[in-house]
């Protein structure tokens, strides 16, 4: 699907709406994600789980400055899946393998929220989390910066 049907789509299905955010605001989500990675790194001893949780948070966070930076916000159910989904359309074939990594996260991080007895975290598991996470923040920071190559974050 093109970005523009995607747009027209989810807007009539009220699964986005339109948001005018200045760049305050997605330098401090681009801040939250880099906060999310340390987090990552500093409880990886602890729990792996919890880490998990922080990288795919730090995607998230990211994921959402792009889509405020492009004008639209998820609303509604499934404000997460909406995130993902818009992202893949944004990147389309350019990153197909990263956003799938993002979408597992996704799909891994809801069942340790709401059935975490189906679900085992290993350190390695917690580990590749981080490594994907990086790898996604900063793919989306250089996007964010090819949009408006007057940003700098500040953090």
């Amino acid at each position: 699907m093109s970005y523009d049907k995607f747009i027209e789509e989810y807007l009539s299905k009220s699964f986005i709406k339109k948001q005018e955010v200045g760049f305050d605001q997605i330098n401090k989500m681009v801040k939250q994600a880099n906060k999310e990675l340390n987090t990552c790194v500093k409880i990886l001893e602890m729990s792996s789980e919890l880490s998990y949780t922080s990288a795919y948070s730090a995607m998230l966070y990211t994921g959402r400055a792009l889509m405020l930076l492009k004008g639209y916000r998820a609303i509604g159910v499934n404000k997460h899946k909406t995130i993902v989904e818009f992202i893949g359309v944004y990147v389309g074939e350019e990153e197909k393998i990263l956003m799938e990594k993002f979408d597992n996260m996704r799909k891994k991080r809801n069942l340790l929220t709401y059935e975490p007895w189906r679900l085992n975290i290993s350190k390695t598991d917690a580990e590749n989390a981080l490594k994907s996470a990086r790898e996604f923040v900063s793919f989306i920071m250089d996007k964010i910066k090819e949009e408006n190559p007057q940003i700098e974050f500040k953090f």
